[in-house]
């Protein structure tokens, strides 16, 4: 991340660097020229209040980024190498922010006359104001939205829209469900407590309606404001099929994921809840003498396995005393790493985040540890004692293993997830003659679940992230496995648990899933709860995994599932699992004992059949045995292992 400074020449007495009333922060994805043009609006029309200006271009194409860098003017300019899409980026420029307000607003916007100070005043008119958005009218000066409302299915409701603006009925303030993101303010600290954007709606739409109903969870309303008007676009950003993101998908995707969260205040109008207080993960001011340690991944972070395993790494060097330090290429905000964490039941208090290119401006840390998925590690060691977790030694070129080669001296040891990893990557340093370092398995830290033992266990659960390809984790084949299964007789229901990935072919895959799955009892929970899916658990007397189905291990080794943390999370459930026979899931499963190991779609529905209709008290030693397995994977064992590692004082000879 580069933040370029404020050129005040061309300032007016309102913007005000330094103690500004309200933030104003824009994201530019290769629209330099309609960025530009809000930004000349907001000069010649922002007065009343103090203000600065923060402009996020979220990983543009270097010829619209030199665009908007040559404009000069009052407002600060942040530039990120990658595309963190519209919550995130705008989570990120928020942290930036210095005022006690912020106003988010598309660069597709263009404001009038007077346009911020009744947005202000609603505030001060308002005691129970959480939000409040302008009335938008199209370019053609026809109504776009004089606030917004929401049935019970999710789908948004634009007052007016087409209309007359200047009809009275569009001219009164109200209490609205939502304002459009597009132009909205509230107060900083609001914004921190609902922990800003939410990340499941990556890479855009719902996230403005999901903000707003996480502010009435505060007890706060969101109002229309109608004496500040501005004039917007609409879409110009998401609408270009040139950026790549082929969005056309993704906002009825979005409503499913809005309506799972949503449905009780759809349905009542009412919150049921009340969002729990959350203290930001921000770091700490440390004595100067207490270790450092970082944590680096190249990769995106969420709540998935790699995020896990990396996040519960960084808690146990916390909890050992070291100031830690997460390092990724680009920038992530504190609110989604504090979502994260709390999704994930760990404690990150006082865990600083910053870039790679910062984090080797530091001293060397005590501790560092490096991600990847390759024999070599993605960067340079920066520290005194240096671990490389390689999560699987994937494919890599020689260019590039050469290019690495003497990185490799500097790292200590290999920490991997299993004795599937081991061997791989033992295979790949023998193939290109790499260091014979020291390999330790340090499995990843599996939830213990309590489940109600009482609940009736009928159904079929399956957990993975919705995405093709190398990693896919074939809920297309248990779908299809589930309808023979269903139609030769066996009525049990399938629950597919698992987030959704931005990229459009990861999308593509999801609605096919749901395509397959027409007419059938199978049930899609996208990003669920904790709660939720330690329901569905209870209620699930099968696992299904599918990772790694068909794969020849002998030539693709690297598309087997490498560990497997959802089916011993299942286990320690007392859910039976049904395992792919290969990867990290074949070593977790004993086959017959605590579970079972199928080869083919056929042995998948027939012992599948035999469970489900096998009497309970026949199931109960597996599950019992499962339960003991998955301890064998515990928050306690992955700290210890860790902390064993630590307390070396020497590299291994």
């Amino acid at each position: 991340m580069q933040i370029r400074p404020v050129n005040l020449a061309s300032a007016s007495r309102w913007y005000s660097e330094d103690f500004p009333k309200v933030s104003i922060v824009i994201l530019n994805f290769n629209k330099a020229h309609l960025t530009v043009e809000c930004l000349q609006s907001i000069w010649k029309h922002t007065r009343g209040y103090s203000y600065e200006v923060i402009v996020v271009d979220n990983g543009s194409q270097p010829v619209d980024f030199q665009v908007l860098s040559a404009f000069e003017g009052a407002y600060k300019l942040v530039r990120l190498e990658l595309n963190r899409f519209f919550g995130e980026g705008s989570n990120i420029g928020a942290e930036l922010a210095k005022g006690e307000f912020l106003l988010f607003m598309n660069n597709d916007v263009v404001v009038t006359p007077n346009w911020l100070p009744p947005l202000l005043e609603a505030f001060r008119d308002h005691p129970d104001c959480g939000a409040a958005g302008p009335k938008f009218v199209y370019p053609d000066g026809l109504l776009q939205e004089a606030g917004a409302l929401l049935d019970e299915e999710g789908g948004s409701v634009q007052i007016g829209k087409f209309q007359d603006p200047e009809l009275p009925r569009f001219n009164r303030g109200r209490v609205v469900d939502y304002v459009s993101g597009a132009t909205v303010l509230l107060r900083k600290k609001t914004f921190e407590q609902v922990l800003g954007f939410d990340l499941i709606y990556e890479p855009a739409y719902y996230e403005d309606v999901d903000l707003c109903l996480k502010v009435g969870q505060l007890g706060l309303k969101t109002y229309y404001v109608p004496e500040s008007c501005v004039v917007h676009h609409e879409n110009a950003t998401t609408s270009d099929p040139e950026h790549g993101l082929h969005l056309h998908n993704i906002i009825e995707i979005n409503r499913k994921k809005f309506v799972q969260r949503w449905g009780d205040y759809l349905k009542t109008g009412r919150h049921h809840d009340s969002i729990p207080a959350t203290t930001l993960i921000n770091e700490e001011t440390l004595p100067a003498e207490k270790p450092a340690a970082a944590v680096f991944t190249p990769y995106n972070i969420t709540q998935g396995e790699g995020g896990k395993y990396l996040l519960a790494t960084a808690e146990v060097l916390l909890q050992s005393g070291y100031q830690v330090w997460l390092v990724t290429p680009e920038k992530f905000s504190v609110l989604r790493i504090t979502k994260i964490a709390g999704i994930l039941g760990l404690n990150l208090h006082g865990l600083g985040i910053t870039t790679l290119k910062m984090a080797e401006l530091m001293p060397r840390f005590d501790i560092f540890v490096a991600m990847g998925s390759e024999v070599v590690a993605p960067v340079k060691a920066l520290g005194k004692r240096n671990f490389y977790h390689c999560q699987y030694p994937l494919p890599c070129t020689q260019d590039e293993i050469n290019r690495r080669r003497s990185w490799m001296t500097e790292y200590e040891a290999f920490i991997v997830y299993s004795d599937f990893v081991k061997n791989h990557v033992i295979e790949q340093l023998v193939r290109y003659g790499l260091p014979d370092l020291a390999i330790h398995i340090v499995p990843p830290p599996v939830d213990r679940l309590t489940v109600d033992s009482s609940t009736s266990r009928t159904g079929i659960i399956s957990v993975g992230r919705f995405v093709t390809g190398d990693h896919c984790n074939r809920q297309d084949l248990l779908i299809r496995a589930f309808r023979r299964l269903y139609e030769g007789g066996v009525k049990s229901e399938l629950h597919l648990v698992g987030s959704t990935h931005p990229e459009p072919r990861h999308r593509e895959y999801f609605v096919e899933c749901q395509r397959l799955s027409q007419g059938l009892p199978v049930h899609f929970h996208v990003d669920a709860s904790p709660n939720t899916l330690t329901r569905l658990y209870a209620s699930s007397s099968v696992y299904w995994h599918g990772a790694g189905f068909g794969v020849n291990t002998t030539l693709e080794p690297e598309k087997c599932e490498y560990f497997g943390n959802s089916v011993a999370e299942a286990m320690s459930a007392g859910v039976i699992p049904l395992v792919v026979n290969n990867g990290g899931p074949a070593i977790i499963v004993q086959d017959s004992w605590n579970g079972y190991s199928y080869d083919t779609e056929d042995r998948l529905i027939e012992l599948t059949r035999e469970i489900l209709l096998q009497p309970e008290q026949g199931l109960s030693e597996m599950r019992e045995r499962a339960r003991i397995r998955a301890g064998d994977f515990s928050k306690e064992s992955f700290a210890s292992c860790w902390q064993t590692l630590l307390q070396c004082h020497s590299k291994p000879e």
